[in-house]
């Protein structure tokens, strides 16, 4: 359980997000330009991406264990090592066999960061965790801004800014060595009054909102790609993941008046509209990098929604980032064999229709939670 202050939570949890957010704002760009370097196909860096899915749903499967999770007080220590040797190994020589051991490496840290600070702060911070937990998120935008950014300007390289990852990485193993980021379930605890959500269109919804995220910004780099160089893609990030900054910000502000189901859903439907004025031909996808406000609004509230509605604690949480991290995986994967195949308007079809369906499974359960809660009261 929670044994340290939570000065400590709050200023690790931001540094560990700033280092994942780096991580996700550079695979793509980094793993699009392994493809050309190294000559690898859309099915093989798909693999990597789906390789990177599943060491994040490993730690995060662990949680589920009973006994290794009775013995699992060092999650986000390990996660940040894990996260350091796949930082250092994924620029480690030009063999392709190396850049898939160390895909689950940098999963694990990934997963298993975002699981232990996401969770902390929903369940730690009480009535102020949407504010704090989209300013926590916040936080990985800034790192996912930063990463294209300083690759735009030419301030470092990629494989200079996973060394950086690395040695911030092995920081953060070391000052969050004693926090705990166990939490036991609610939902064991919840009043008769008190409705959980079925866990079933929880995980639909988690899966769904992966998939789309990773499904967008890993291939968006190779969407965008240019045969002059990838300067036009690394601004495109950059400023996909600025909007994402500041929309987490504004909806930390927002908190108090706007539910996190509310902003989900909106971010959920901006992303459809969006994609949809890119396939009528109203907007190219050049011209899209605002995508990344509606983006950067869904994934902690609808964690935020999805835990608190499922009963909170450590293992539903789990369950809610095995089945979203299952989508992030997947979804990366099966696009790699749609885009060559089908096309980049199948792909953008795929996502705007996931979208649009995500938003409306999440408003069918919220929906069907409070119907069963009037009706008890009455």
């Amino acid at each position: 359980m929670l044994t340290v202050p939570t000065q400590r939570i709050l200023t690790f949890g931001f540094i560990a997000f700033v280092l994942i957010g780096l991580e996700q704002g550079l695979l793509g760009l980094f793993v699009a330009e392994l493809g050309t370097t190294l000559a690898r196909s859309p099915e093989d860096l798909g693999l990597f991406f789906a390789l990177h899915g599943l060491g994040s749903a490993v730690v995060t499967g662990s949680a589920l264990i009973g006994w290794m999770e009775q013995r699992n007080n060092k999650r986000i220590a390990l996660a940040s090592l894990s996260l350091c040797l796949g930082s250092f190994l994924v620029v480690t020589g030009d063999y392709w066999l190396l850049k898939l051991i160390a895909a689950p490496l940098l999963g694990l840290g990934f997963g298993g960061l975002s699981m232990s600070f996401n969770t902390l702060f929903v369940t730690h911070f009480s009535q102020k965790n949407a504010g704090l937990l989209n300013v926590l998120n916040a936080t990985y935008g800034l790192g996912a801004v930063a990463a294209p950014w300083l690759l735009a300007q030419g301030l470092l390289t990629g494989s200079e800014l996973f060394v950086v990852i690395a040695l911030a990485s092995m920081v953060v193993c070391l000052g969050a060595w004693n926090i705990d980021d166990r939490i036991p379930t609610r939902a064991a605890m919840a009043s008769e009054n008190e409705q959980v959500a079925p866990i079933l269109p929880l995980l639909m919804t988690a899966f769904a909102i992966l998939f789309i995220e990773a499904g967008l910004t890993y291939w968006m780099p190779s969407l965008l790609s240019d045969p002059t160089g990838d300067g036009a893609a690394a601004a495109y990030m950059a400023r996909f993941f600025f909007w994402f900054v500041i929309v987490r910000l504004t909806a930390a502000a927002l908190a108090v008046w706007i539910s996190t189901l509310g902003f989900a859903v909106f971010g959920l439907v901006g992303i459809f509209c969006s994609l949809v004025l890119v396939l009528a031909g109203t907007v190219p996808l050049a011209d899209t990098s605002f995508t990344g406000a509606f983006m950067g609004l869904i994934f902690p509230n609808a964690y935020a929604w999805m835990l608190t509605k499922g009963g909170g604690g450590t293992s539903t949480g789990a369950k809610i980032l095995l089945s979203a991290i299952t989508g992030a995986a997947l979804g990366p994967w099966l696009l790699g064999w749609v885009l060559p195949y089908l096309g980049q308007s199948a792909v953008l079809w795929l996502l705007s229709s996931l979208s649009l369906a995500t938003a409306g499974l999440m408003l069918i359960t919220h929906l069907n939670v409070e119907y069963r809660k009037s009706d008890r009261a009455q």
